[in-house]
């Protein structure tokens, strides 16, 4: 009976892994024409391989399966449905129905591929792996494209795609991920995971390779040059700790994590703008001073000593410190920003003032564009501030009232304010209600592989903040996220341990 069992799965095996190394390895680094379709590319390859794993699934079902076909019950799968309802009314009603369907002007994020993220994240494409078949595509993605990124940062053109390129874009577009952005998002989704594969490594030669690994995709974010990576791989290293919650050994190591970082970048500025005179963000700059590398290093350093010699059974009141204290910080941070930019506005600030004072210019225009992108959503009718006016609706409305002369803007530069303008409120309550409960129910499952990608989409989301959904981050997103449901929701035994994958 046993034996029957494993035959007939072995189909769902092979379906999974195929879609799982297309995907996780294929995604970053397939390319057309280099730089010039790239997004197409991208989206075309997810589309078809989702599509096949999609088919391959419902046949194996079929075919294999004994056990009758159930409607989702779990509040993600309900609010990822959710979501697709909202955005097939949003098109309906849009006026330009085709178009938002498919959202070529709005980077490919339409309604149809809306159904092909929430259809993934319902066959639990980790259902038939394990996990060393998302592991190993997903850190060979990273390297690769980790090394390339850095290449192109100190001025190798490995893969001759910017020969074509003016000087001006040969500084916005970096390896195969396209626009140094979306390089961002991604080393934002995958470098967190790599981090805490390494915090959990159980033997030298794994520690060593994935240190590797981390050192590499840490370059690589620092190569980008992009803002909002910084954003993203923040918020994950300070957030790591609660993915580590069940791990007394990873958790105290985190705090070695810290002064490696520290030490990583520091030795990146002497190779990157020592040696090669390569540009750095502003923000890597402000990070690579070196009080707060020092600070960086000495709060690491404390946590270790701190939690070193504590008995198991006490690091959980050590971590639930920590989240007070994290949480006291936001409040006064957001307290301090709103005085800053009010009754405060006239105080110096000196180099932080770029930082830390709101206007049009901040962030590249980003605070020009979201001011704009809000008051188009508060012109909206009722019917659109609930629905949205569809994907495109922002490209739609911004031809005949441009905000920058020069371009039509496609995307609001903040994945959740695209999400209001083109599926409306109760889009974005069905896509945070969808997230929330993934990472929940993947955070509460203890399980090695879920909360190892906790780490990742945790990265991504922060970095969505300031960024926008297009291949390969955004499909790569989900694909982990149905992973991460798939292997949450398993009631099967503990698979081996991460040092043997």
């Amino acid at each position: 009976m046993e034996i029957q069992e494993k035959e007939n799965r072995a189909p769902e095996r092979w379906v999974c892994r195929v879609f799982l190394w297309a995907v996780l390895l294929g995604l970053p680094l397939v390319v057309w024409n280099g730089y010039f379709d790239i997004t197409e590319t991208k989206t075309i390859w997810f589309a078809v391989w989702t599509a096949a794993f999609l088919i391959g699934r419902a046949v194996c079902f079929a075919q294999y399966s004994d056990e009758p076909l159930r409607l989702p019950r779990d509040p993600g799968s309900i609010a990822a449905l959710g979501l697709c309802a909202v955005a097939l009314l949003a098109s309906l009603g849009s006026g330009f129905f085709r178009e938002s369907l498919i959202g070529h002007t709005g980077r490919y994020q339409g309604a149809l591929m809306l159904w092909l993220y929430a259809l993934t994240y319902l066959a639990r494409p980790g259902a038939g792996a394990r996990e060393r078949e998302i592991y190993i595509p997903l850190l060979a993605g990273l390297a690769l494209c980790a090394f390339t990124t850095v290449a192109n940062h100190l001025g190798w053109d490995l893969l001759g795609m910017g020969k074509k390129l003016i000087l001006f874009d040969r500084g916005r577009y970096i390896s195969t991920l396209g626009n140094i952005n979306f390089a961002g998002a991604y080393f934002s989704l995958t470098l967190p995971v790599a981090a805490w594969l390494l915090l959990n490594a159980g033997d030298a030669k794994h520690a060593a390779l994935l240190g590797a690994v981390c050192v590499g995709g840490l370059w690589a974010a620092m190569a980008v040059r992009s803002e909002s990576a910084v954003l993203g791989l923040g918020a994950a290293a300070v957030l790591l700790p609660f993915t580590l919650k069940s791990r007394p050994r990873a958790l105290r190591r985190w705090g070695l994590l810290l002064p490696g970082i520290a030490g990583a970048m520091q030795l990146y500025r002497l190779i990157a703008a020592g040696i090669f005179r390569a540009y750095l963000s502003a923000l890597t700059r402000l990070l690579l001073h070196p009080a707060v590398s020092a600070a960086m290093a000495l709060l690491g350093l404390d946590w270790y000593l701190l939690t070193r010699r504590r008995e198991d059974e006490r690091l959980p009141a050590v971590l639930k410190l920590y989240g007070a204290v994290l949480l006291g910080c936001l409040v006064l941070g957001t307290a301090a920003l709103v005085l800053l930019n009010t009754s405060l506005r006239n105080v110096p600030l000196g180099p932080l003032d770029v930082w830390l004072r709101f206007s049009d210019q901040w962030g590249t225009d980003r605070g020009k564009v979201w001011k704009y992108c809000l008051r188009l959503y508060g012109e909206f009718a009722w019917r659109d501030k609930l629905l949205g006016g569809g994907c495109g609706i922002l490209a739609l409305l911004d031809s005949t009232r441009r905000i920058f002369p020069d371009a039509v803007l496609d995307a609001a530069h903040c994945e959740y304010l695209q999400i209001l303008l083109n599926w409306g409120a109760l889009g974005l309550a069905c896509y945070l209600a969808w997230i929330g409960s993934a990472l929940r129910e993947a955070l509460r499952s203890g399980r090695e592989l879920p909360m190892a990608l906790s780490a990742g989409l945790l990265g991504y989301a922060f970095n969505a903040l300031s960024n926008i959904a297009q291949a390969p981050g955004i499909s790569l997103f989900f694909v982990l996220l149905a992973a991460a449901h798939a292997f949450s929701a398993e009631e099967t035994a503990q698979k081996p341990p991460i040092s043997d994958f």
